[in-house]
């Protein structure tokens, strides 16, 4: 994975599909007692993948807007974007100063509801899993790379972000619990 400098909605896309996909996988290979057993300091793989879902479903639907819209509702950027590392380094930063998901109930996943017909939950979770990112992929080819850097949207941990910067956190917090998915499930 790239994570110098700014990289282009090519690459951005890229690295999403190749977090998508080793999430989806490492989930699918769990058995179901591995993919729902938690432990008293540890999510189960089940609840790291529905807080990634309600993690990335505003974002996809957020990109799925007009840039008139997002700007109507958050603004535009007052500054230039930060890098891929620099975006990690305020988010690290963040959790070092002991921010937690669960300081934000929209996505701490004891919040996630299932529909009534729903027998396989991990199929499930997985299917919408990729759903999601399939919406913010596709949502990304609306934009062009300027407005990647003139939009804003909040983030609930480092503040008002870039959506070229919102782009990067999601890669890198795909990434960060994939590897609890795959801790979870050891």
């Amino acid at each position: 994975m790239q994570n110098v400098g700014m990289q282009t909605k090519t690459e951005i896309a890229e690295q999403l599909r190749e977090a998508q996909q080793g999430v989806a996988e490492s989930t699918r290979a769990l058995t179901p007692a591995q993919f729902n057993q938690q432990t008293d300091d540890r999510w189960a793989a089940a609840d790291y993948l529905a807080h990634l879902i309600l993690s990335v479903k505003p974002f996809a639907k957020a990109m799925s807007l007009p840039a008139e819209r997002v700007a109507s509702l958050f603004g535009q950027a007052d500054r230039p974007s930060r890098t891929y590392p620099e975006v990690i380094a305020l988010y690290d930063a963040r959790l070092a100063e002991g921010i937690r998901a669960e300081d934000n109930p929209l996505v701490v996943p004891m919040n996630y509801r299932f529909p009534d017909d729903v027998d396989d939950k991990q199929a499930y979770l997985i299917a919408t899993w990729l759903d999601g990112n399939e919406r913010l992929i596709n949502g990304l080819d609306q934009w062009d790379e300027a407005d990647l850097d003139r939009y804003v949207l909040p983030h609930p941990a480092i503040g008002m972000i870039t959506l070229r910067e919102m782009l990067y956190f999601t890669i890198h917090h795909n990434h960060m619990h994939l590897r609890d998915i795959e801790q979870a499930g050891a």
